[in-house]
């Protein structure tokens, strides 16, 4: 799905109507709300009202999605504590908070007591985190393979990620988002990690 498809917008529409259900939310989303359009990111369980400021550039259209050289040249200079991702250049800092965030969403007990949230959103998982094991990694690997070993709960917590499509695959194999990681599940389908991915480009 393109840029500007609504897959943010989409995640926020599940996050306010799963809190309307009475439902524990937490993840992270990467709204464009900033100025002239920048990445914001939003830490959904500690200041879901307070966007930070994730982007430090204007960037220009591209791949965006650190599938390339990080030093791939932007006409701009990298600023300490910043990561260069294609034309895009976002603070270490503000996915250093997220990296937080996601850890704290594991809870204390792993697996003898209830995860701290329902629902994770992880908006997105991309080749920063695949190919560069940098931006979410490495908490949303622990976070997702802690959830496949069945260490979230009961109950498991659920999982929706973003993902562009020629990633699913890779995320899913990963991750053991395919049940290869997941212990095995009792009659209620516990101890088994619920996750959906959703198409986008980071």
């Amino acid at each position: 799905a393109p840029h500007g498809s609504g897959k943010t917008t989409f995640l926020q529409q599940c996050a306010t109507a799963f809190r309307a259900k009475g439902l524990r939310v937490g993840g992270v989303l990467a709204p464009s709300g900033g100025e002239n359009g920048r990445r914001q990111l939003v830490l959904l369980q500690s200041s879901p009202q307070e966007p930070l400021a994730l982007q430090l550039n204007d960037g220009r259209p591209g791949d965006g999605g650190g599938s390339g050289s990080p030093s791939e040249p932007t006409g701009e200079t990298v600023p300490e504590g910043a990561i260069q991702v294609g034309n895009f250049i976002f603070d270490e800092s503000v996915f250093a908070k997220a990296r937080a965030e996601l850890r704290g969403l594991a809870g204390d007990e792993r697996g003898s007591g209830p995860a701290p949230c329902d629902w994770v959103l992880v908006d997105e998982i991309g080749p920063l985190e695949l190919n560069r094991g940098q931006g979410l990694e490495p908490a949303v690997g622990e976070l997702l393979r802690a959830g496949a070993r069945g260490e979230l709960g009961p109950p498991q917590s659920r999982f929706l990620i973003i993902v562009r499509p020629s990633l699913r695959d890779t995320v899913v194999q990963t991750y053991g988002l395919d049940g290869t990681g997941c212990a095995a599940a009792d009659d209620d389908g516990e101890g088994c990690l619920v996750a959906d991915t959703i198409d986008g480009n980071r």
